[in-house]
């Protein structure tokens, strides 16, 4: 009999209880209704956490500075490349397939460093804030970001979690965002991945999340 929103747990045969996994075990066929809340980390008691949210506010506020520096377009394709992050299977798909903004709306985000005097001077605090003044840019979005930003230790928690639970990797090659060059590289390393598009998957620890509902 056919599982009904089978998990990668349930593909490998593997007895993890949700409640027992640090992290939120990805369904296969359809998106996880959760959001990665960037508020969660800076609240956090966790100093890992807080220099993570330090990390993902200075790459955010760089895109303004690239802006200021006159690199606007640059700015604009990095923003569109960081907007969707289908590796972690957060949201309301049911294809586990997002789609990008466009340059409209990568152009209106980055408007706010010019048009908001505080943001100009001082760069955001938190980030989550353009959601009120951006058309079509929700918690989704916010996540999605945030996952992108966040990718690179995403990548190590993962395999951390795998070798801890003994879940089956693949070499595989994905774009990570860098924080020292501020820029996408293509890295290979060993991950999880979907048993029929061979996507690579990340995982997300569960007390950076909430629900969707």
């Amino acid at each position: 009999m056919a599982l009904l929103r089978p998990r990668l747990t349930d593909y490998h045969n593997l007895f993890l209880p949700q409640a027992q996994a640090d992290f939120a075990i990805p369904f296969l066929d359809e998106d996880l209704p959760l959001y990665l809340d960037p508020f969660l980390l800076w609240r956090s008691p966790s100093l890992q956490d807080q220099a993570l949210h330090t990390s993902l506010i200075n790459s955010f506020n760089h895109l303004g500075w690239l802006v200021r520096e006159g690199r606007r377009q640059e700015a604009v394709q990095l923003l569109i490349n960081l907007s969707e992050c289908d590796e972690v299977g957060l949201g309301v798909s049911r294809l586990r397939e997002g789609h990008r903004i466009g340059a409209g709306t990568a152009d209106d985000i980055l408007q706010l460093f010019r048009e908001i005097p505080q943001y100009h001077t001082y760069g955001f605090v938190h980030f989550e804030e353009i959601q009120f003044f951006v058309e079509h840019i929700a918690r989704d979005r916010i996540s999605d970001f945030a996952c992108s930003f966040l990718k690179s230790f995403l990548v190590d928690y993962t395999i951390e979690q795998c070798r801890t639970h003994g879940i089956p990797a693949e070499a595989v090659r994905l774009p990570v965002y860098s924080y020292g060059e501020h820029a996408i590289r293509t890295e290979g390393v060993s991950l999880p991945v979907h048993p029929e598009s061979r996507r690579p998957l990340l995982f997300v620890p569960k007390r950076w999340l909430r629900s969707k509902l």
